[in-house]
């Protein structure tokens, strides 16, 4: 054999690599931010599976984030669409906390404040984002179930890669190890928008701000053929920019292209979805995006077989289910950001005994019900091989709470309360016609916390109308002052109990009147027992659920006992039926404060107990020792406009100085409502009458307090 055909022969299995690897380049795909108009990646996945292109790695920021780390996890296009679908966006991208998670003591809260600032640092801050993300956060970690226990996204199914913005140096972040769902979270932390998240040493935001196309990294990942998918938003032109919103966006948007213009360079294929129509937060419109991204792609399809060569893969397998239950044999509880929650109230607030089995549905629900707590600022868990590891976040030791209403009696009123939550502090005052002044402190007891110590120091002003024969006649000044202990005591969500001790000292004068009368000062002591139920879906226009309170009140020369039941039932899921009753009874000499008012279509909140609600009277109407009164309703909630509603009611019941029950001589009334769940709180216009007198129109704007 000839010495060069002896060389060539010898070096042809050297060669052969080389030009099978000239002949499948490695296909990496990348996928841009965009919120949701990056939903039109999906429609990109989908034509590329059609097609059998094969994906060897991907990339991708903020909302290609999301997308491409589920495909890289295993997801297929079609399970990607059928995830989105399925979503409640409204939910996942406002980050309510479902009422029902709620402990008891903090539904009154959620049910009065309008808005809740952080205290750190000394003061009152804005917060780092509108939205906590806690329910994106956990969407992320339930739906990559199956890579909890990878730390290097080189060894997903697909290697992966997402970009974040490192906040304090404005640096890109390639996130390419740790836990997939927190690099997920930090790519899409929309600035303003969601909070911010620390990884170690770092505090990051959306990789939007500084390289919205990673292109680079998924050649630095091993990609020889980038297919890219972008639908990041152009500049505008001049006449486009009329508004200062439209000036601001462009001016973020220059950053943006800083980077862009050279990702864009480093693609092999530009896929460019026509999304321009659609808002940032389209969500709704996903199906319009997924086909949108489909054309684009279809276009763009003869290129990207050219590029790519004859290599083809065959049809997906779809990702694992998750399994109807797992073993969870230990659980860990990381906090960080400091706090004085305890391991033994983490685990009793959990609920979770190891060994146990579990679903992942239940699991969400346990984290939902921590997070409940307004302990922490978010709940994560990370389950591997049996251990759950619950990641927390504690939140600043205070919050600041603003609430605002306004009503036809009283007016414009405002609430201002601040919360301590290191020492249990809570501080209130609402100002405006009836006045409140507050101070408590409580101390939990006990492993669950479920148990508490209180101590409170009040003071209250509220004008009081006196009428006779329906007509306003007198107008009286009620000032109190009180300090109190408590013993409160928690079961679950739901229902709670309290023993309280009472010193009071109480005002009543008269302002207004035909005859001037010498005021009435009163010193005593209660004691007083307290039991609540609160299953609300909602504190405004609730649509299901049941609340009771009953109040046992006892002094030396007096007592005072109530009890109120309500009940809401779903007819179909816009019509909804309630009833409830009130009963009310005062022994002895109560002070003139203690007896019961009855009358207005909304009730009114400084002294609850005693101010009873009645659609057909005006508001105080009736006073007396003893009160007693049931109502029927029905509401209905408008199909074209969810937070929308109409309601009609009636009511029957009478006051009385000495108990009888003869109902046949109650006065009824009945009300019409159409009312509306706001932002604000509660916008309701009533027109109520008993048939004997002229109508009376009403206006309720705001929350209750």
């Amino acid at each position: 054999m000839r010495p060069a055909r002896l060389m060539l022969t010898l070096s042809l299995p050297l060669l052969l690599p080389v030009a099978g690897h000239a002949q499948t380049p490695k296909v990496g795909i990348v996928l841009s931010g965009g919120a949701a108009r990056g939903l039109a990646h999906i429609g990109v996945l989908k034509v590329l599976e059609r097609a059998g292109i094969p994906v060897d790695v991907i990339t991708g920021t903020s909302m290609g984030s999301v997308v491409g780390g589920l495909y890289a996890v295993g997801y297929s296009a079609a399970q990607l669409d059928t995830v989105v679908r399925a979503q409640d966006w409204f939910r996942l991208l406002s980050d309510p906390v479902d009422r029902r998670d709620l402990p008891i003591d903090r539904k009154v809260a959620a049910d009065r404040l309008l808005l809740t600032l952080p205290i750190y640092q000394g003061g009152v801050h804005l917060p780092r984002g509108v939205v906590p993300g806690q329910r994106i956060w956990e969407l992320l970690t339930r739906l990559t179930w199956s890579a909890h226990g990878v730390r290097d996204f080189r060894r997903l199914p697909i290697p992966f890669a997402a970009v974040a913005t490192d906040l304090e140096t404005g640096q890109a972040v390639v996130l390419d190890h740790g836990f997939l769902p927190d690099a997920i979270r930090a790519s899409m932390a929309l600035p303003s928008v969601f909070a911010p998240v620390e990884l170690g040493p770092a505090v990051l935001i959306d990789g939007g701000v500084v390289r919205n196309l990673p292109a680079h990294d998924a050649r630095a990942l091993g990609a020889d053929v980038l297919i890219c998918s972008d639908v990041t938003d152009p500049l505008e032109p001049r006449d486009s920019i009329v508004s200062l919103v439209d000036v601001l966006v462009q001016a973020v948007s220059f950053r943006v292209w800083d980077s862009e213009r050279a990702e864009r360079g480093a693609c092999d294929v530009l896929i460019v979805p026509d999304v321009r129509a659609f808002t940032s937060f389209g969500f709704g419109r996903a199906a319009e995006l997924m086909a949108r991204g489909e054309a684009a792609a279809l276009a763009a399809l003869p290129e990207i077989e050219t590029k790519v060569g004859r290599r083809r893969v065959g049809p997906r397998p779809p990702a694992p289910v998750a399994p109807d239950s797992v073993l969870v044999t230990t659980v860990r509880f990381d906090l960080s950001g400091g706090g004085t929650v305890t391991p033994a109230f983490l685990a009793h607030a959990l609920g979770l005994k190891p060994p146990a089995w579990t679903s992942l549905a239940d699991l969400g629900a346990r984290i939902e019900r921590l997070y409940a707590t307004g302990l922490f600022g978010n709940v994560r868990y990370r389950l591997e091989h049996g251990e759950l590891t619950l990641l927390l976040s504690a939140r600043p030791a205070g919050r600041f709470g603003l609430g605002l209403r306004y009503d036809s009696r009283y007016k414009a009123s405002v609430l201002l309360s601040g919360t301590l939550a290191n020492d249990g502090v809570v501080l209130d005052a609402r100002l405006g016609q009836q006045i409140r002044l507050g101070l408590g402190a409580a101390r939990p007891l006990g492993e669950g916390q479920s148990l508490a110590l209180g101590a409170a120091l009040a003071y209250a002003h509220q004008p009081v109308d006196l009428f006779r024969d329906g007509r306003r006649v007198a107008e009286v000044r009620v000032d109190v002052g009180a300090v109190s202990a408590s013993l409160d005591r928690r079961w679950g969500s739901g229902a709670g109990a309290a023993l309280r001790v009472k010193a009071e000292h109480a005002r009543w004068a008269e302002e207004v009147a035909a005859v001037d009368s010498a005021p009435i000062n009163r010193s005593f002591v209660t004691v007083a027992g307290v039991g609540d139920i609160d299953t609300y879906d909602s504190g405004v226009f609730p649509s299901r659920g049941v609340g009771l309170r009953a109040v046992s009140e006892w002094g030396g020369s007096f007592s005072h006992h109530v009890g109120e039941v309500r009940g809401y039932v779903p007819l179909g899921r816009r019509v909804s039926l309630w009833a409830g009753a009130t009963l009310g009874a005062s022994g002895g000499t109560p002070p003139p404060h203690y007896l019961f008012l009855l009358g207005g279509a909304n009730g009114y909140y400084l002294f609850p107990d005693r101010a009873i609600a009645f659609a057909g009277l005006h508001v105080q109407e009736r006073r007396g020792r003893h009160v007693q009164q049931a109502e029927l309703g029905a509401q209905w909630q408008v199909a074209a406009a969810p937070d929308l509603f109409a309601r009609v009611r009636w009511n029957a019941g009478t006051v009385l100085d000495r108990w009888t029950f003869e109902p046949a001589g109650w006065v009824s009334g009945v009300g019409v409502e159409l009312g509306a769940r706001t932002v604000a709180g509660r916008v309701s216009l009533s027109v109520s009458g008993t048939g004997r007198a002229t109508p009376i129109v009403e206006l309720d704007l705001g929350y209750p307090f």
